[in-house]
């Protein structure tokens, strides 16, 4: 039987404590990245606020947002290619630091709350 995407999602977030470490990281470069953009980006004021929280979390040792990044459909499918039962960094380590960062970048405005910007740029 093969194993469920979303237990090999799972398996990233409760057996995996490097994938949440560099999930992490990646959402402090990525927050580096917020923090310099111009004002007038679409949503700027949550993203930067999300920015600073990202930046000052309350805890460092727990999983942050990976379960975001978990789910991402590049990230997952890494994860699951190569996942081996009983060895849950196999699947981590399928995953690489360029599709973790594409994955942060790609969740930052619904993590920060942003809504789509309106197809006619305008906002509402």
């Amino acid at each position: 039987m093969s194993l469920s995407p979303l237990l090999a999602e799972h398996d990233l977030l409760v057996r995996s404590p490097q994938f949440c470490s560099r999930v992490r990281m990646a959402f402090a470069r990525i927050a580096r990245e917020v923090m310099a953009e111009g004002p007038d980006t679409h949503g700027n004021p949550l993203r930067v606020a999300f920015a600073r929280t990202v930046l000052s979390p309350a805890d460092l040792t727990g999983p942050g947002q990976a379960a975001v990044i978990a789910t991402d459909a590049t990230v997952s499918a890494a994860a699951l290619a190569a996942y081996a039962e009983g060895q849950p960094d196999t699947a981590q380590a399928a995953v690489t630091d360029e599709q973790i960062l594409t994955a942060v970048r790609a969740a930052w405005n619904i993590t920060a709350g942003v809504s789509p910007a309106p197809a006619n740029g305008r906002t509402p």
